[in-house]
């Protein structure tokens, strides 16, 4: 059931992170690509998560086969939340066309979402 939901929520995940995807291709805004990688790591995080359950489930039913622990899981999950919560800070904080030398071109150049 655990691996059901996690694939579950990849794929509602999935739709935010098109949509923004799609945002960015047609405005090049830099915050929109920091939102899009945010859920798109998000997507590859639940179905690592769901493939790290199933081994799981497998090592109990044949203590043989190769898996991961919970411990192992746990870290994983920890590793990719904060990447996943800078990217999202990220898009939130990123200033409107800015730049290290005050040139226009490096930040975005479309007003704000």
């Amino acid at each position: 059931m655990a691996i059901a939901i996690r694939l579950l929520v990849a794929v509602c995940a999935l739709i935010p992170f098109i949509v923004f995807l799609k945002s960015y291709w047609r405005t090049r805004m830099t915050r929109l690509l920091l939102a899009a990688l945010g859920f798109g790591i998000f997507v590859v995080k639940e179905i690592l998560l769901a493939a790290g359950t199933f081994t799981i489930v497998l090592k109990e039913k044949n203590p043989h086969a190769p898996s991961v622990t919970h411990s192992e899981l746990a870290l994983v999950e920890a590793a990719i939340d904060l990447a996943i919560i800078l990217l999202f800070v990220a898009a939130l904080l990123w200033r409107q066309g800015a730049s290290v030398e005050e040139q226009p071109g490096t930040g975005d150049k479309k007003s704000g979402v």
